[in-house]
């Protein structure tokens, strides 16, 4: 009970320091980009012709406003489970992954596959990946694809600045007049105190573009990547070596991406992801044969290998067809198991 209790008191400590602090932090994540603009639109002088500077221009607030729209779409866009209820239960179905009948003890109501409890947010999240500071909300379903835009547009934003920046610098440190001669003593402070927060950013956006890429390409959010090889999502051979994980989200690297971006043309654009299912299922790779079984499992015996899949009805209906030519066999007849007489019906 006092487990509980504290349990609950850090949650809403949580609770609260998110709301306090998360509109600060959604200001200063818009002021940055915006002081990076001001410099290069209005202080960096490139020494370029008159239509390079436009294209450049163009470029920069181009960038800056598609940073932008994907930004608030992040934002705005929620990724809470549907209020469904629990789908019939197939007894057939062993792995949890196709049974997709799990109860989240939080919310008490139905937590669909992929799904997880934030804890900041005090709800489950579709296809949660992970819960941004910088958003203030959770990465999910039907926003990560604006997240991800957000992330290469501020990347592609952040070497643009860098790149000015250094020409910038450079042409002051080989100027005749001298280094301070050009600008006021604000701007250099100004643009030493920016850059000193960007550059360190624009190499954490480059990480953060490349992984979210990689999560993509293998149809992964970063909390299933983070589980272990047992995980529901995740089909575990084990061998004698470490225990080989197989994703069975991933259907080939532009599959995965034509369904991340919702088979869209307009992939460039931060659109909301509405996908026919919500979130209640997710397209799968096919299920593991018995020679992919053999290739990850030498202990398999060799032998002929039918070239199919397993399919739990065939077998479901094979199992009843042998109860009831047992039962017919042993009909009337007395048996003893365990020391207790039955008799088949």
């Amino acid at each position: 009970m006092i487990h509980s209790s504290d349990h609950n008191h850090r949650r809403k400590k949580h609770s609260q320091f998110k709301h306090q602090a998360g509109p600060l932090i959604i200001f200063f994540t818009v002021l940055m980009p915006t002081n990076c603009v001001i410099l290069e639109q209005f202080f960096f002088d490139m020494k370029q012709d008159s239509i390079s500077e436009l294209i450049n221009g163009f470029l920069v607030c181009l960038s800056y406003a598609m940073a932008m729209w994907s930004y608030y779409q992040s934002i705005k866009i929620k990724n809470y489970t549907i209020e469904k209820a629990t789908p019939i239960q197939d007894n057939r179905r062993i792995d949890p992954l196709y049974k997709n009948t799990n109860l989240c003890l939080q919310c008490n109501k139905w937590k669909p596959i992929r799904s997880h409890h934030c804890s900041l947010c005090g709800k489950c999240n579709l296809k949660m990946d992970h819960h941004c500071p910088w958003i203030n909300n959770c990465v999910g379903l039907r926003n990560h694809r604006s997240f991800y835009l957000f992330t290469m547009y501020m990347t592609i934003g952040a070497l643009q600045y860098s790149f000015a920046s250094w020409v910038y610098f450079r042409y002051l440190f080989r100027s005749s007049n001298g280094f301070f001669s050009h600008q006021s003593i604000f701007f250099y402070i100004y643009w030493f105190l920016t850059s000193l927060v960007i550059y360190p950013t624009c190499a954490m956006l480059c990480f953060l573009f490349v992984y979210h890429t990689s999560l993509i390409i293998n149809n992964q959010t970063t909390l299933e990547e983070m589980e272990s090889s047992e995980s529901g999502n995740s089909c575990c051979l084990q061998n004698r070596g470490p225990p080989k994980k197989i994703n069975l989200f991933d259907r080939g690297i532009l599959s995965n991406i034509a369904w991340f971006f919702n088979y869209s043309y307009f992939w460039f654009l931060p659109f909301e992801n509405i996908y026919k299912q919500d979130g209640a299922q997710y397209p799968i790779a096919p299920l593991c044969t018995i020679q992919d079984i053999q290739i990850n499992n030498p202990q398999v015996q060799t032998g002929q290998i039918p070239n199919q899949q397993f399919d739990f009805d065939k077998i479901d209906q094979k199992y009843e067809e042998y109860l009831a030519i047992v039962k017919q066999k042993y009909k009337n007849k007395r048996l003893v198991l365990i020391g207790k007489e039955i008799q088949l019906d």
